[in-house]
This record gives structure tokens, sequence and C-alpha cells, in this order.
């Protein structure tokens, strides 16, 4: 069972805990929009009108959040923007525009910062790791989720700081670290038990089914999610309820109990089109097309996958794609297209390689089952074939009483038949030959990324673990022996600043394994979360990132190409921020000739090259650069800055 087939969208829908009546708010507040002359209350007004909206159609709310920006802007008014994009970003979010959700949130940020308004600042650190979740960056995930985290403890917000920890719980599940997930979540659950907090109580649930189905404990998760279920539907958290139904339909889909599965899934599809939540509307659709294959509905089945594979190419959902791709793949070997077999077994494969998470090996099990069965139902008409073949055998005798001349026509007409029917079972044997031989390719593979995966967690759980507890002992010492000694201080602290860098670079290193490829777009991820550090440890600083629109973003480079792009590029900001006293740092992308261009700017000191001498640092880049055969150069005079340049 994949995880890839469970619907986890309970992570992290915060901003679902009223229990009004939302129709008859939307109806009040549309009333009093009609009346109302002001554009601050009108922008008031559609904001809230979109937030209600959330509840029941999610295309309404994203008109009313539009409406509420446009008439926000108008009245000039820093608070009003702020809420408008906050509200944007929820809508996005209950949408499935994950990208966009968390560019609203980043807006919103700044207008935030701006009022110095803590709570809204927290509120929106926690809808950043809602987003960043979504999109399988955990790290960022953990990150911002922290940060909200520590804002409610310190003003005693229970409420809030359990249920962030409870999405925190549904992180570590999503890393595979069960043990830790555990920990938040079983508390988490207590606290929402004791208050009645059924909307919460539910997500919980949903993260503890999906733990123990983790584990293949498939009683205790049916159970988890039977009850999410319950208090979803009484707390009306239609995202949570419908998330429920389809992790259930994915339970009675590994059970054979497709019928079943069918029916928690029509439930769940039902709920999420009623709201509008199409993030996860194509996912349940895709697994009621899988039940339908199944079922033998192979018309229905085809017709609905090829509707929806768009939506999962569009969003990159590539554990998505290999379920569309492999139900494809088998329904053109039951019609026997090859063509088709064909083209759809390699985007099966290349989606495959794209995916490094545990789940693919027992995905490949699921194919493997799969193709178990239908090489059984093979077997069944080769074995009716040999009954038919025994048949015409015991006419041909029966036939023989009837002459001379009726035995060579009955004798030819069997020659013709037993020909043609050797011939289908040849093809048959070399279409099984073609599919084990793809088989036995994607289990190596999956066994090699899984041994990949195993080292990197390897480095991460164990020597993060023995970094941060150096981090530790340095903070004890100097909190704990009160050291006056300011040298020895500041020895300390270096000491402390450097094994935290070497942490950042230790992730960097865990990234860069775990992706056979790294994407134009994860790296322009990669650098947007480094630049936004930069930002958070140097105030006054001025940071650009800009990427030449022209260029696509689906790029690839190997990984160990990415990461020295990447390296070079971190340890030019770094060298900026160091030694150059700059004010403004900028990075930029864009086409030179059939290559790409990056190039690192900064408004520093700059030195005389030819005097200069050449540090770790800037050796390190040359021979990064000499690694991948790429262009490597660096202008600077004194007074007039430094520029870096990267071609390759």
């Amino acid at each position: 069972m994949q995880k890839s087939t469970l619907s986890i969208l309970m992570l992290l829908v915060g901003f679902f805990g009223f229990s009004q009546n939302f129709k008859q708010l939307i109806e009040t507040s549309k009333v009093n929009l009609s009346k109302e002359n002001s554009t601050a209350a009108k922008a008031k007004l559609t904001a809230d009108l979109a937030w209600y909206y959330c509840y029941v159609n999610v295309d309404s709310a994203l008109v009313y959040g539009e409406k509420s920006l446009g008439f926000s802007k108008q009245t000039k008014n820093d608070t009003l923007v702020g809420q408008s994009l906050n509200d944007l970003s929820t809508v996005h979010f209950v949408r499935g525009n994950y990208p966009t959700a968390i560019d609203y949130a980043r807006k919103s940020l700044v207008y935030r910062k701006k009022l110095k308004d803590t709570a809204g600042i927290a509120s929106l650190y926690n809808k950043m790791g809602n987003n960043f979740n979504k999109t399988n960056v955990l790290d960022s995930t953990i990150y911002y989720y922290l940060k909200a985290r520590d804002y409610y403890y310190k003003v005693n917000d229970s409420f809030s700081s359990v249920k962030i920890e409870s999405n925190i719980a549904a992180t570590y599940y999503l890393s595979g670290n069960h043990k830790k997930a555990l920990e938040y979540l079983i508390p988490s659950i207590l606290y929402f038990q004791s208050k009645n907090l059924k909307r919460e109580l539910s997500n919980s649930y949903i993260t503890k089914g999906n733990i123990f189905l983790s584990k293949n404990d498939t009683l205790v998760a049916i159970d988890a999610y039977k009850q999410a279920a319950k208090q979803a539907e009484e707390s009306k958290n239609y995202v949570g309820w419908a998330s429920a139904l389809n992790n259930l339909s994915t339970i009675y889909n590994g059970l054979n109990s497709i019928e079943e599965s069918t029916n928690y899934i029509k439930k769940a599809i039902e709920i999420r089109e009623s709201i509008g939540a199409l993030g996860d509307l194509e996912s349940a659709k895709l697994t009621l097309a899988i039940n339908n294959f199944t079922l033998g509905n192979i018309k229905e089945s085809k017709e609905e996958l090829l509707k929806i594979k768009s939506h999962f190419i569009k969003t990159d959902a590539n554990e998505k794609l290999q379920n569309l791709y492999e139900t494809l793949m088998l329904i053109y070997a039951v019609e026997n297209k090859r063509d088709s077999l064909n083209f759809y077994s390699k985007q099966y494969k290349q989606t495959l390689n794209t995916n490094l998470s545990e789940s693919n090996l027992k995905y490949s099990q699921e194919i493997e089952a799969k193709y178990e069965t239908e090489k059984k139902e093979n077997e069944i008409l080769e074995q009716k074939a040999t009954i038919a073949e025994n048949n015409l055998r015991i006419n041909k005798k029966n036939t023989q009483l009837t002459g001379l001349a009726v035995l060579v026509v009955v004798l030819t007409l069997l020659g013709y038949l037993l020909f043609k029917q050797q011939k289908l079972k040849n093809e048959q044997l070399k279409k099984e030959s073609q599919l084990k031989e793809a088989l036995v390719k994607i289990e190596t593979q999956n066994k090699l990324q899984e041994q990949r995966l195993r080292i990197s967690r390897d480095l991460h759980d164990n020597i993060g673990a023995q970094l941060t507890f150096i981090i530790s002992s340095i903070e004890n010492l100097q909190f704990g022996f009160k050291i006056t000694n300011e040298k020895l201080t500041d020895k300390l602290l270096g000491i402390s600043n450097f094994t935290k860098e070497t942490i950042s670079e230790l992730r960097d290193t865990i990234w860069a394994m775990n992706k056979n490829a790294i994407s134009l777009e994860d790296l322009q991820s990669r650098i947007s979360n480094f630049i936004d550090k930069a930002k958070l440890s140097s105030s006054g600083i001025q940071f650009e990132f800009m990427m030449d629109e022209s260029i696509k973003k689906d790029i690839e480079f190997n990984s160990v190409r990415g990461m020295n792009i990447y390296r070079i590029i971190q340890e030019a900001v770094n060298n900026a921020l160091k030694y150059a006293d700059a004010t403004a740092i900028a990075v930029n992308v864009k086409h030179e000739g059939s290559k790409l261009q990056f190039k690192v700017t900064d408004n520093g000191k700059g030195f005389e090259k030819e005097s200069a001498k050449s540090g770790n640092g800037l050796n390190n880049m040359k021979k990064r650069a000499d690694e991948i055969d790429a262009h490597f150069e660096i202008e600077s005079k004194p007074g007039n800055g430094t520029v870096l340049t990267l071609v390759c």
C-alpha cells in the first residue's frame, strides 16, 4: 500500500474552525455589501465572503478574495491589504494551488511585518508550513511550523500550539519517522478529546490512520479513518471527511474489496466537488478510475484517466502519474495496443525515476501483484485454448468415418488452427518477457534508490544528531559555567556557528543525494530558500533573485551538476555577505546561446584580482566549475563591486 495513494489533505487545514451556519453568514454579508458605500467596509465584507465561501464553494471564494484585494488597495490601508492577501492564500490552498498560496502568504507577510502584527505573522508561518508540506518541502515545513508554535507557546495559546504539533506529527509521518510522529500525535489527540474539538480530532485521527497503515496495521488504520470520518461529518469538516473516505477507499482497494472501495471514493468525490477542492478531487478520480479497471470497466477507466492526466502533469504529481501510467499500461496490454503500451511503459519508468520515496518499492510490488493476476488470467485462457484443441482432436476422430477426403479437410483445418494458436502464444510470451524485463529494471532501480535514501537518513539521523549535540554542549558550557573569558566565549561561539553551517551544508548534500536529477525549478526553489534565510540573518542588505521568463523550468541537471551550481552561487553570496560589505546582492539567470548563465552581482568594496590571494572559497568555486565543465569568471575592482559569471 503506497503513501501516495493516501489522501493527506487533513494536514494542515488549521483554518477550518468555525461551526456557524456559513450559508446564513454569506446571505447576511451579501445584503450588507449591497447597502455599503465605504470602500474600506466593502473590503472587509468581501474578505468575510471569501472566507465563508471556503467552506461552501471555493470558486466563489476566489472571486470575492480578488474583489477584496482590489478594494483594499484602493484604501491604501496596509492592514486591509495584508488581510486580503492572507485570505487569497487560504483560498488557493483549498483549491490545491500551493505555489500560488505560498506567494500570497509571502506578500501578506511583508505587510504584517511592517505593521509588527506578531499574531498575524505566526498565522502566516503556519500557513506557509501547510503549503510547503503539500509540495513535499519538509525542511521548510518544519521550519515554519516551529516558528509559529514558538509564538503560541509564548502567549500561552495551548489550542494553537497543540494544533501545530498535530501538523508536525503528520510531517514526521511523511518523512518516515513514525516514532517521532506518534510522540507528537498522541498528546494532541488526548487534548482534542478533552476539549471535544471534533474538527481537529478528525484531522489527528487521519494522521493516526496513515501512520498505522504504513506500519501494515490495517485494522487500527481502518478504525482510525472511520473515527475521523464520523468526527469530520459531525463538525462539518468537509475536507477532512473526504480525506478519511478517500483513505478508506484505498485500504479496501488493497484488500480487493473493490465495490466497497468504490462506494467510499464516490462519496469523497461528491464532497470535494461540492466544495470545489480541486487539489484532491483529481486524486480521488484517479482512485475511482483504477477501481473501474479492476472491476472490468475498461472503457470508463481509460476515459477518466485520459481526462485527469493533464492535471497531474501540470502539477508535477509524479506519484499520482505513476499510478495513472501503470493503469493505462495495463489497459493497453489488455487491448493489445503495442504502441500505446510501449509509450506508457516509458512514461511510467520516467516518473518512477523522479520519485525517491520508500513507497516506490512497495508500488513496484503492487505492479507485480497486478501483473501476476493478469498472468493467471492468461494461463486460464491458455487452458481454455487447450480444451478447445482437445475437442478438435475428438472431432477429427469422429470425422475419420466419413472418408479419406473429409479427413484431409479436417487435418488441414486443424493444422491451420494450431499454427495460429502457436503464433498467438509466441506473441504473448514475447510480451510477457518484455514486461518481466521492465519490472526487473524497475525493481533494481528501486533498490538503488532505497539504498541512497537509507544513506541520506543515516547522515541526517546520526551525523546531524551529533552536530546538534555539539551545539547544545557549547551552549550548555556558555550558560552553565558562566564563562567570562571573552576570547574563550568568542571561540565557542565560532565553533557553534561553524557547526550550524555544517548542518546546513549536510542538509543540502542530503537534498542532492535524494535526487537522480535536479530540475531548474528545484534549483530555483533551493536558491530562493537560501536567499530567504540570508535575508533573515542580514538586515539592511537588499537581495534580488531574477530568472528570465523565457527559460523553461523543466530543464534538468544531474545531481552532481545541480549541486555544484548551487554551491558556487551559495559561496558567491556568502563571500559578498562576509567580505564585500555589500548593501545589494542580485542573482540572475538567463540564456546564453544554448546554455544557461548564472550571474551573482554585489555592490561591495570589490578587490584587485591580480593582487588578491586565492582563498579556499575562490579555489573551490573554480574546481566545482571545472568539475562540471562550466565557464567560470570573476570581474572585480576596488570600489566597484564584484560580478561572478557561471555558464553551463
